[in-house]
């Protein structure tokens, strides 16, 4: 789901479109059969000569809250271009080939995140029991960021950090829920 592997069909296009807060991300060279569509307002490169890793932006957006119900198809929307030096050394992915951007919309993981920011995903890291940390979750076609950690009991826990709207859910296999990828990067999406 997060690989940003598929090409953007006409159905997606449409369905993009009609969300709010997208209808502008396509211009008009995006059609059927293209991989990345142009979008508006991308930071500039780093600096001439530098190694850059030109990172996807994926049309799928997660909730820090119900969930955000996921594309089926992987479409990449437009691409920022991160200093490779900058990522291994300070984001430490387990792979530059493995990190996408997508938006995370909702409270519920409010201070540490807030409504309308992009977040960077590892989707090399899909076991939380090895690195607690804030994830990507996909359970019941939706997609989730929220916090996960082992408890001492071994038990898997995921949680909100927003105090007002906290809650807690176990992992235990009675509900089927898979990791995405971990985030690892805020990028601010306020408007000043």
């Amino acid at each position: 789901m997060l690989r940003g592997e598929r090409p953007v069909t006409e159905k997606t296009v449409h369905a993009i479109h009609s969300m709010q807060g997208y209808t502008h991300w396509f211009d008009a060279n995006a059609t059927k059969g293209s991989k990345v569509g142009a979008v508006a307002g991308l930071s500039p490169s780093p600096s001439p000569g530098a190694p850059v890793v030109n990172v996807p932006i994926l049309a799928n957006a997660a909730s820090m809250g119900t969930g955000t119900e996921q594309h089926h198809e992987d479409v990449i929307i437009g691409v920022l271009p991160l200093s490779e030096t900058w990522m291994r050394r300070t984001l430490q992915p387990t792979s530059v080939k493995h990190v996408r951007f997508i938006h995370a919309y909702g409270d519920s993981m409010s201070p540490t995140f807030e409504d309308g920011d992009i977040v960077l995903v590892d989707t090399g890291m899909l076991d939380a029991r090895a690195i607690d940390g804030i994830y990507v979750i996909e359970a019941n076609e939706r997609l989730y960021i929220k916090r996960v950690r082992q408890r001492i009991d071994g038990e898997v826990e995921v949680s909100s950090d927003n105090p007002t709207v906290k809650t807690v859910d176990i992992l235990n296999g009675d509900h089927p829920a898979m990791i995405l990828g971990k985030v690892i990067y805020r990028w601010l999406g306020k408007k000043l």
